[in-house]
Order: structure tokens, then sequence, then C-alpha cells
């Protein structure tokens, strides 16, 4: 079926120019541009006909990204940088990394297993992502959350840290008030984290 799967260029990102996503018969799915001279540019997403349908766009410390797709946004959070990543709006939970596929993109409600990404060789095209949706609907935000996660690892930026859900209400208020400081690269190590005070 045409419409479940796209292709993205594995380095897309890393040669910080515009690309297209493919359907799997070669045409355009989508077509995003931008400056792509840092983490904190916005990246557009057109449409196959070629009209502005959305965007990547981080917040003012570039932890968060707000995924614009036409009337709807969602939040792409980095709870761990090349491990753990949650997309708000979807109550997706993902565990894994563009650096180290296949992994999927799993609904937290009921455990299903709603996106897949791994590598594959595409048509003349090189390897590229296959981002596979259960959901037609969810195709163009999983795509959008591809990208995301691409730009976070480009450019190794901040993650918010794994939250503990047994902590106290205390410092559940601490770390609300903390939340958006975000935790550097260099700083992340293998146990849980919370977020840096």
């Amino acid at each position: 079926m045409k419409n479940n799967k796209v292709y993205l260029p594995v380095d897309a990102i890393a040669r910080h120019e515009d690309f297209d996503v493919w359907y799997e018969d070669g045409d355009t799915f989508l077509s995003i541009k931008g400056a792509w001279s840092s983490e904190r540019d916005k990246a557009v997403i057109f449409g196959r006909m070629g009209g502005e349908m959305g965007h990547i766009k981080p917040d003012h410390k570039a932890l968060t990204y707000y995924l614009k797709l036409e009337r709807w946004e969602y939040v792409f959070h980095t709870l761990h940088l090349f491990k753990h990543y949650y997309v708000n709006g979807m109550k997706w939970q993902i565990d894994g990394s563009l650096a180290n596929p296949p992994f999927d993109f799993v609904n937290e409600e009921d455990h299903t297993k709603e996106v897949h990404v791994q590598t594959v060789n595409f048509k003349g095209h090189g390897e590229c992502y296959e981002i596979r949706a259960r959901d037609v609907a969810k195709l163009r935000i999983a795509a959008a959350t591809v990208i995301a996660m691409g730009i976070k690892e480009e450019y190794k930026g901040l993650s918010e840290g794994l939250k503990d859900p047994n902590v106290s209400k205390l410092k559940k208020a601490q770390n609300w008030l903390f939340a958006d400081k975000g935790i550097r690269y260099e700083d992340l190590d293998e146990k849980p984290l919370e977020p840096a005070e």
C-alpha cells in the first residue's frame, strides 16, 4: 500500500540543506526547507502540491520542538538524547535513535506500536529511513517526528531528563520549576536523570 510508508534520506539533515520525503513509488510526500545553520532554525514543511502545511520550530532554548501540521500542533520532547523521546499530543513513547534503528513509536495508553522506523536501500536514493505507520492519518506527524529527532541528534541538543514517577509532590514541584533548563549532551550518563537544578 503506497500510503502507509515514506522514505527519508539517512543523511538529509547532516547535509544542512533542503530535502524531500518520498512515497514508496518515488512521488514526493513532503518537502522540507529551512536555514539549517543551527538547531534553533525553523524547518518549514511543504505538501506534495507545494503549499506550506506546517513547520518544526524549537522553543526559545531548543529544548522542545513544536510540530505544527495544518491546524494541529504537537510537542516533541527529548527526554534522553539518542535514547528516549516523547510526542505530546500523540502519546508516543520512542525508545531508540536514528543512529541505531530499527525502533517503534509506542502509544503509552494501549502499548500498540503505531509507527516503525528502519533503514532500507531505497530506489536510487541510497540508504533511507523507512517510516511505516499503521494508520495513514498519522504518517505526516510520524515523518515530522523523525525529522525533529534527526535535527536534535545532529546538533546534540539539550535533554529534559527522564522523569521518576515515584518522586514526592515537593520534588515534582521542584522539577517543574527547573524543567526548562535542560541537560547538555556532554552531561548525560547512563543513570536515570532528573532535570538540572
